[in-house]
């Protein structure tokens, strides 16, 4: 194990003139297709912006590649039911060994410079704070993402300390009942209002997690306009995928006309708000913007799977993507870097000609990808066209 090592070498090309460069260019494709001004919230926390998105190339699904995960736990307070990755279905944590061992593994990746830790609820872990410190050390810039219930003044204030960039807060209701009851706990909206206040008082960067889904779509403008005036400087729009727990709720799946939609009144929307929009599992949305921005389309890639994603479980099985749910290695069993640089499937992935028609010959190929994680739910192959694209006659 590393504890206590750095990379200075590492450590200075995060903050190298053209990926800065890159980033602001990124920043301004976004501004050009949306009118979105992000010099009203992202100048202020630009130091922290830089970090978050360290490493980062162009945007896309996630907001950033590459995009490195780690699950520190299965556990969970919660009982969502529609959890992808079936949380607080254990009942232990991974020994911390593993999890070194796991931060270790993933640092072998030059191009990841920033990690996300997750779950499960990672503030479950009483050690949390020595696998940020572990992280720290190993040249990451992390965020923590968390269903937000447990950032007590307290913890905010340690974390803050650990000089950790921020939190990504799960929030999917402006009305506490039905968030609470989608959350499968009683006082869960209250308890998620208090962490964001905790997390922007002690000045972490706030990231806001939306699942969007036939139970809270006409809900979308509100929900926009809530995390933008709870301070975030981001919102994930996850559109739901029924994996996990979730694959019970199939029902909950929006359509290609409500995909749409969602497209429409994202950009429409993106103009009178501060905080910048990603929709998730709908890269067709970067399509959308490269349409109205062709000089700056090259900065949106949307699919990360295969070319930014690297989605680890609590016990070091990797996927593609947190959606696209496949095998392709271990990090306890072989280095993260040779799974990165050999595996078959993330080499096809990378390469758009392996896709199927017609996302292979489709203009925004490049700026889109289809969802591979919707291709392969639907039909069986990750390289097929994405079934439910917006923009193909269904």
């Amino acid at each position: 194990m590393r504890s206590g090592f750095k990379t200075s070498n590492f450590l200075r090309q995060k903050t190298s003139p053209t990926l800065i460069i890159r980033q602001a260019a990124t920043a301004l494709a976004f501004k050009t297709a949306t009118g979105w001004k992000f010099e009203d919230r992202w100048l202020k926390y630009l130091v922290k912006m830089l970090k978050v998105a360290a490493g980062a190339k162009a945007a896309g699904c996630f907001g950033y590649e590459p995009h490195p995960v780690l699950e520190v736990t299965g556990r969970c307070n919660l009982k969502c039911p529609h959890c992808e990755v079936r949380g607080g279905e254990v009942e232990t944590d991974p020994p911390l060994t593993h999890v070194y061992r796991m931060i270790d593994s993933i640092a072998t990746v030059p191009e990841f410079k920033m990690l996300v830790l997750t779950g499960g609820e990672p503030l479950l872990r009483q050690d949390i704070y020595k696998i940020v410190k572990y992280a720290k050390n190993s040249g990451f810039e992390v965020t923590i993402a968390t269903n937000g219930t447990l950032i007590s003044r307290e913890t905010a204030k340690k974390l803050s300390s650990l000089d950790i960039t921020g939190v990504a807060v799960s929030l999917d209701f402006i009305e506490p009942e039905l968030h609470d009851k989608f959350r499968g706990v009683h006082g869960t909206w209250e308890k998620v209002m208090d962490g964001i206040k905790n997390a922007v008082e002690e000045g972490l960067y706030l990231q806001v997690n939306i699942a969007l889904s036939k139970l809270n779509l006409h809900e979308l403008p509100q929900l926009l306009r809530l995390a933008d005036k709870l301070k975030s400087c981001v919102v994930l729009l996850y559109q739901f995928q029924p994996y996990g727990r979730g694959a019970l709720r199939e029902n909950l799946a929006l359509t290609p006309p409500e995909f749409f939609r969602v497209i429409e009144e994202t950009a429409k929307l993106q103009k009178e708000l501060k905080t910048l929009v990603i929709p998730i599992g709908l890269p067709e949305y970067f399509a959308y913007l490269s349409a109205r921005t062709p000089l700056l389309s090259r900065m949106f890639k949307g699919c990360i799977a295969g070319r930014g994603m690297f989605y680890v479980k609590w016990y070091g099985d990797v996927w593609p993507c947190v959606f696209l749910q496949l095998k392709i290695g271990n990090i306890l069993e072989e280095k993260a870097v040779k799974i990165w640089r050999e595996n078959e499937l993330l080499n096809k992935l990378r390469d758009r000609n392996n896709l199927e028609e017609p996302c292979r010959s489709c203009r925004y190929r490049e700026n889109c990808g289809g969802c591979r994680s919707r291709a392969y739910l639907l039909t069986g192959n990750p390289l097929a066209a994405d079934p439910l694209c917006p923009f193909t006659p269904h």
